[in-house]
């Protein structure tokens, strides 16, 4: 079984694993591997963003747990797990997906350090590496645009039961992805620290598996400037700063860490929103963005990349490969045709299904359950199933769902594909009008509607057809019921 370990550092790190989590739940397929394995790294573990992703991540946990049957062709049907439950639990490591760093909780950089208590000659180094200001940093927050904080604190991570875990875990046919912006402070830190940790894991010592890691197949995202900040009088991270920044660590990355990944994908945008800045423990809760979206897709295209592509000789990729993202219609708000042939390959269909199951859920699915001929046998689909912890769960990760796409719309650039809660399903992919269907199989103006038409597809394809639980049904079912729709009402979302 062939493993993808997913690094998300950071704040951007959080947001990406959280689009990435919803293109797998829609069906975007990940090849070359059976399970992936997200490990967050962040300092500031109580920000909105990495919290909305724990939460996201628990639901998807929850459905894939409640289903028996488990086709990779359906909603939901890769495997997300916890590197705790990967190995079969570890008494040693936390069944969670976050890596919890230490001696970072309400601790300033230089009680870190121990700063009092080091001799004259590495107090007046570190007082030459480190600013007063930066002494002075409470981690807690994160690194706030502090690489070389970042990477003396991330550094921990090679010494940690965690790392032992993955290190153990990991195989020869095993992939890693490591997801991080290159602007602030902790992904921009935590970025070549841990490529060189596991590369280097040989000189760590006490590593399983070393010579997997120094030759593993990694691939990154390097997410550039996106969005900027509200400007304040006391703040930490000058958004100014960001352009600067991201031309250094660039030109650090050119040397120190290109050669060492197989495939690189570098992003940006310069139509960017001011968010607030919020650095508090509550704080950080970015709208998302269109930009994490497409670092998702990064590890789609990672993951679509044969081993032939990928070798490694000695800790050195034999043929490092670096890639930009791109649109076909450059604009302020974007829909599924103003995407490249490739991306729209990838997701239209998929997010277009997930789409019409939302809005199926929205409008109908309390009236249908035990009515409608689809929702009546083999099991019925009842009002007891909505009242259960496996419906609730789909619930709320649909909340979720919806969220992220109305603040993908409403930020810039925008992307704002679907009109959620049409009243005419066949009008929820924006940019395509519906195939008509008449009454005696021929086109027409008849209107297509939720009860009279996308119930009609869910009844032929739930027809002759028995499924092991109400949960596997109502998966199976919506996936290939969706599916089905789209392909004949709306057959334009399949060109490319």
């Amino acid at each position: 079984m062939a493993k993808l370990f997913v690094f998300a550092i950071g704040g951007t790190g959080s947001r990406v694993l959280k689009a990435l989590t919803f293109l797998l739940a829609s069906g975007v397929k990940l090849n070359n591997t059976d399970e992936v394995i997200p490990i967050v790294l962040d300092p500031h573990a109580t920000n909105d963003d990495l919290l909305r992703t724990k939460d996201l991540l628990r639901e998807y946990g929850n459905i894939r747990a409640g289903l028996q049957s488990k086709p990779a062709e359906n909603f939901f049907g890769t495997e997300i797990k916890t590197l705790n439950r990967s190995i079969g639990g570890n008494a040693t490591i936390a069944d969670t997906y976050v890596f919890e760093l230490q001696g970072v909780q309400q601790e300033k950089f230089r009680d870190y350090i121990n700063y009092e208590g080091l001799d004259a000659p590495n107090k007046a180094l570190a007082s030459l590496l480190f600013s007063e200001e930066n002494l002075e940093t409470k981690m807690d927050i994160g690194f706030v645009g502090n690489p070389n904080i970042g990477s003396t604190v991330l550094n921990q991570f090679r010494y940690s039961d965690v790392f032992q875990a993955f290190a153990e875990n990991f195989g020869a046919n095993d992939r890693i992805f490591i997801v991080s912006s290159i602007f602030g402070g902790t992904g921009a830190a935590g970025f070549p620290i841990l490529l060189k940790n596991i590369r280097g894991a040989q000189a760590i010592g006490q590593i399983p598996n070393p010579a997997f890691l120094r030759d593993a197949k990694i691939g990154a995202v390097t997410v550039m400037p996106y969005f900027s900040l509200t400007t304040s009088d006391n703040k930490l991270i000058d958004p100014a700063s960001f352009i600067a920044k991201t031309k250094a660590a660039l030109n650090y990355y050119q040397k120190g860490v290109n050669p060492s990944v197989n495939a690189l994908y570098y992003i940006g945008d310069d139509q960017t929103k001011a968010y607030t800045y919020d650095p508090g423990a509550g704080g950080q809760k970015n709208e998302a963005h269109f930009v994490e979206m497409a670092s998702a897709l990064a590890i789609v295209d990672f993951m679509n990349t044969p081993d032939s592509s990928l070798t490694v000789s000695n800790g050195r990729p034999t043929n490092p490969v670096y890639k930009e993202f791109g649109v076909e219609q450059d604009g302020t708000s974007l829909q599924l045709g103003h995407l490249a042939a490739a991306t729209k390959q990838l997701i239209s269909l998929p997010l277009s299904k997930m789409a019409l199951f939302s809005t199926y859920l929205s409008q109908r699915i309390r009236s249908a359950a035990g009515t409608v001929q689809w929702s009546k046998a083999n099991p019925q689909i009842s009002t007891s199933f909505l009242n259960s912890s496996f419906f609730n769960s789909v619930k709320n990760f649909d909340a979720g769902f919806r969220q992220w796409l109305s603040e993908m719309g409403a930020n810039k650039r925008g992307f704002d594909p679907f009109l959620l809660d049409a009243a005419n399903l066949g009008h929820t992919v924006r940019g395509f009008e519906p195939k008509k269907r008449g009454l005696f199989g021929g086109e027409s103006d008849v209107k297509l509607d939720i009860v009279d038409d996308f119930d009609q597809t869910l009844n032929k394809t739930a027809e002759g057809k028995a499924y092991v639980s109400e949960a596997d049904k109502f998966i199976q079912l919506f996936s290939e019921g969706t599916d089905r729709f789209v392909r004949e009402r709306l057959p334009k979302v399949m060109d490319y």
